[in-house]
C-alpha cells in the first residue's frame, strides 16, 4: 500500500494536514477488487483522522501509545 500521514505541527496556528498516496488504486482492485481497494483507503482515512484528533485535544500518549489508539479506532470504523 502507499504512503499515507499526518502532519501534526506544533504551533496550532498552522493548518495540519493529512496525506494519502492513492497511485496503487488500479493494482489494489485488481487484487482484490473494487470494494476491498476503496476499504484499504478508507481505513488509512481513518487511521490518520485519530492522530488528527490526539492532536487537537492535545493527548499526551507515548508513540506506541498513539499507533495503537489509532489502529482501535480504525478497526471500529
Amino acid at each position: 500500500m502507499g504512503i499515507w500521514y499526518f502532519f501534526a505541527p506544533y504551533d496550532k496556528y498552522v493548518e495540519p494536514y493529512i496525506k494519502i498516496a492513492v497511485g496503487d488504486y488500479e493494482k489494489l482492485e485488481k487484487k482484490w477488487g473494487k470494494d476491498d481497494a476503496l476499504e484499504t483507503y478508507l481505513l488509512c482515512i481513518a487511521h490518520e483522522l485519530s492522530h488528527y484528533y490526539q492532536w487537537i485535544n492535545e493527548l499526551k500518549l507515548t508513540s506506541m501509545g498513539e499507533e495503537r489508539q489509532a489502529t482501535i479506532y480504525q478497526k471500529k470504523l
